[in-house]
């Protein structure tokens, strides 16, 4: 079952675990496929992120490339658990405290007995938690999932700083930066060198002894003879 309440997409399943079908709903009612820019989908490597069925659901058309961030390594790079879980549970905690001291949205049994909430007062509660998290984009800089490429924003990745336990992935990282610098140096001068062989290619004409006459070429090294008639 899916139904649109107050700005959330509401999905159920059999036994309130998410599976391929409600994963395939997400990424349909939520990521869309209208987007020509080429985008990034981080997640763990829950059994329904990396199913066959999710696989070719994503092939669809979303131009999404995925990235499984292996199993032990979430609380260091991926966004929720490093920035949003905590201040958004905080939320809807202090939302369940303030209807508990109130009056409003509460329901009775016949005995007298307070009801739980009701899940649409839950879904109310997750938009508004949902709407006062402000670090969205900021947690992606310091998951290392959206920093500039040149290392001048390295300093944001909260793991590769100091007394954290991947402290030294961030030199590691400027190594590999480096090799690859070193690398499209190296692959810039090997087209330099052809072009400039190519443009320094010399023809020479003689009609001397040679009835249709000799062409004489140099081209990337080598002398090239060609007897006409």
């Amino acid at each position: 079952m899916q139904q649109q309440i107050s700005s959330a997409v509401i999905t159920t399943s059999v036994n309130g675990w998410m599976n391929d079908a409600l994963t395939a709903d997400w990424l349909k009612s939520v990521v869309g496929k209208f987007n020509f820019t080429p985008r990034l989908l981080a997640w763990d490597s829950y059994r329904c992120h990396i199913s066959a069925a999710t696989k070719e659901e994503l092939k669809c058309g979303y131009n999404i490339t995925t990235a499984v961030i292996p199993g032990g390594c979430t609380k260091y790079i991926q966004a929720p658990d490093v920035m949003w879980n905590q201040p958004f549970k905080a939320s809807l905690h202090n939302a369940y405290d303030q209807w508990m001291a109130g009056d409003a949205d509460k329901e009775y049994t016949a005995g007298g007995n307070l009801k739980a909430p009701t899940r649409r007062l839950l879904v109310d509660w997750v938009v508004a938690a949902w709407d006062d998290v402000d670090m969205i984009k900021k947690s992606f800089k310091v998951c290392g999932l959206s920093v500039k490429t040149d290392g001048s924003e390295d300093d944001l990745i909260l793991c590769f700083r100091e007394g954290q336990p991947c402290a030294a992935g961030r030199e590691a990282l400027d190594q590999v930066r480096q090799q690859g610098r070193e690398n499209r140096r190296e692959a810039l001068q090997d087209e330099e060198d052809e072009e400039k062989l190519f443009n320094n290619e010399l023809v020479v004409r003689e009609d001397g002894d040679f009835e249709g006459g000799l062409t004489i070429k140099y081209c990337y090294g080598k002398l090239h003879f060609h007897l006409s008639s």
